[in-house]
């Protein structure tokens, strides 16, 4: 079975060559991405749960419940 998050686009390798930056430059770029990483997450956060609580239910092996699990 495909997984559900499977790309049907051709996967390339690209190499980065990163440049030699500042260290106040890479804590900028850092906060940058932290900041655009939350916006997004607040925008797309339900999206984001339910597909992994989705991916978890298709996971689970009915035949191996145990019943009431103390933890």
């Amino acid at each position: 079975m495909k997984p559900p998050f499977a790309s049907t686009l051709r996967c390339r390798q690209v190499a980065l060559t990163m440049p030699i930056l500042s260290d106040e430059a890479v804590i900028q770029i850092q906060d940058f991405l932290h900041h655009a990483l939350d916006l997004f997450e607040d925008h797309c956060g339900e999206q984001i749960e339910n597909f992994y609580l989705a991916l978890h239910d298709r996971t689970q092996d009915g035949a191996l419940d145990l019943g009431d699990s103390p933890f």
